[in-house]
């Protein structure tokens, strides 16, 4: 033994091998023999005479007196870590816990390098946000889930993304005392609302209102809703909301978000859209106090899409005007995204197409077109396909409506389809993707009226086919009625098309019968939207003009 006498290493080793033993007594640690090798691995075999094969270092064979497996040099310890882990952790105060997380996290957050903080190095990311969450520090824990959550929706990741922004809504959650009555607003008790501060506060709305995006990207309007109201309620009844370095600014997405999933009809209201009219007016309000033009521009593009939607046309045309003295596309893009995951404010000209052909105004409607296509879509963000998706829809159909469906087919494919291909691949996800298919199919058919179509058979078999052809875009009709024409007046149309090519009698009329069936349906659905409600009772009174003359 180094640095131990001569005379002394025998007691030590007795000593030690003592002490050993009264630590193997106490659990401390575990002890195995040592008694020979089978190829070339270490045989061993413990006190309860059961053996087993070491896959370490293979020893060299002992032999005589020293083969003996309990001879003291063939023991073998091993400290039984998991075990005291258990028993520490047991035995320790939670704050202290929460302490070393802390530690832990600070020293992984510290070798977390730029690009994988930044990037989608989620593997690490992750780990250092469940010492986060873990050492109670809802800060830090938020923080780091935002981040990596809007990652993961850009991946369409967004049931991923939901149970990262609960794990750490949870924090404050479990806060809550069960045992006392204490009020709840958004699942958080009010005396743990009354204890935050300003920073905390924004993190809580941040979180609840990205949960509400995700939600509303996988089409659950009633959940993305929840979140939405939560968000409000808990701004509504947070005292530090009113503290001077509280951000206001934080709360104008709700306002957006509760927009939205009204249009997908989460939300019921009057005849007289009470909900919709109070709504926009509080967020006009409020932005425009605010100053901010990335929130004013939303704020006034939901005032000139209620309008429309109320029949207002030319009342929301010049909200739209006023749009464009404010909006610049180069230094408010990426902010609006960020703030409403799409341009909304970009998306108002979109709308004001549908405003001009409801008034007769065709001419200015396609001037729209082209300025959406040239100036707008060029300079927005290609990986947001859902943007550029809001953007176009209208552009597509008015396109359609006035004799340039191919030309409508290739500005589709070549700034959505391709660009969803290029970043997400054929397995990605997005809201809009059930339409991708409708659409390139309705313009095919359009643009190619009086010549053959090559794909003839395979669009009837696809129409032809409830599983392919209706039920994916059932879920998103009111949402996409409130940009154009409704999914369904989109397949009413393929039916009608098909049925028109088709030379059986008897797939003509179960084609057109289809066709009139979803049109009605269409009518019926959009009620409450003037231009996507006009459209579809045209197309419906063609195919009943068509139905007459066979």
């Amino acid at each position: 033994m180094i640095g131990i006498e001569d005379s002394k290493r025998l007691e030590t080793a007795v000593a030690l091998r003592q002490s050993f033993d009264v630590a193997i007594e106490e659990g401390i640690i575990e002890q195995s023999f040592a008694f020979g090798e089978e190829n070339g691995c270490e045989v061993m075999m413990d006190e309860e005479d059961n053996l087993f094969t070491s896959l370490g270092n293979a020893m060299v064979p002992l032999k005589g007196r020293k083969a003996h497996p309990f001879y003291a040099e063939n023991r073998r310890i091993r400290f039984t870590h998991d075990s005291w882990k258990a028993i520490i952790l047991n035995v320790m105060l939670d704050e202290r816990i929460q302490e070393m997380h802390e530690h832990i996290a600070m020293s992984l957050e510290r070798a977390l390098d730029d690009e994988a903080r930044s990037q989608d190095d989620f593997e690490k990311q992750i780990r250092v946000f469940k010492h986060w969450k873990s050492s109670g520090n809802f800060a830090k824990a938020a923080l780091l889930a935002l981040n990596i959550g809007s990652q993961l929706m850009l991946l369409g990741l967004n049931s991923q993304a939901i149970l990262l922004f609960d794990d750490v809504l949870d924090i404050l959650k479990e806060m809550t005392d069960d045992g006392e009555l204490d009020a709840e607003h958004g699942g958080i008790g009010a005396s743990v609302l009354e204890a935050i501060d300003a920073p905390a506060l924004e993190y809580l709305m941040k979180l609840n209102i990205s949960k509400g995006k995700a939600y509303s990207t996988l089409r659950r309007g009633m959940d993305g809703a929840e979140a939405y109201q939560s968000a409000l309620d808990i701004l509504n009844n947070t005292p530090c909301a009113d503290d001077e370095e509280f951000d206001r600014s934080v709360s104008f997405p709700i306002f957006s978000g509760l927009f939205a999933v009204l249009k997908m009809g989460a939300i019921e209201q009057d005849r007289e859209c009470s909900y919709e009219k109070e709504l926009c007016k509080k967020f006009v309000e409020q932005a425009r106090l605010n100053g901010d033009p990335v929130h004013y521009g939303r704020a006034l593009a939901m005032e000139a899409e209620t309008l429309g939607r109320l029949g207002n046309f030319e009342q929301a045309l010049e909200v739209v005007e006023r749009i464009k003295s404010i909006y610049n596309i180069e230094t408010q893009h990426a902010a609006i995204c960020k703030a409403y995951a799409s341009d909304r404010v970009a998306q108002s000209f979109s709308h004001s197409v549908n405003f001009n052909n409801s008034l007769g105004r065709t001419q200015a409607a396609l001037e729209t077109c082209s300025y959406v296509v040239e100036e707008i879509v060029p300079k927005s963000d290609p990986k947001n396909v859902h943007n550029t998706f809001c953007l176009l829809y209208s552009v597509v159909i008015a396109l359609k409506e006035n004799g340039l469906a191919l030309k409508a087919r290739d500005i589709f494919q070549t700034r959505v389809v391709d660009p969803f291909e290029e970043h997400f691949g054929p397995g990605g996800s997005t809201y809009s993707k059930p339409m991708f298919r409708p659409i390139l199919t309705v313009l095919d058919l359009q643009g190619r009226e009086d010549q053959d179509v090559e794909k003839i058979d395979e669009f009837t078999s696809w129409a032809l086919d409830e599983n392919n052809f209706e039920q994916k875009v059932a879920s998103c009709e009111l949402a996409w009625a409130a940009y154009s024409a409704s999914p369904k007046a989109l397949l009413g149309e393929i039916c009608f098309s098909l049925a028109k090519r088709q030379e059986v009698i008897e797939n003509k009329s179960h084609l057109l019968q289809k066709a009139i069936s979803l049109m009605e349906q269409s009518v019926a659905n959009t009620e409450s939207m003037p231009y996507s409600n006009m459209y579809a009772k045209k197309k419906l009174d063609a195919m009943k003009n068509f139905q007459e003359e066979c």
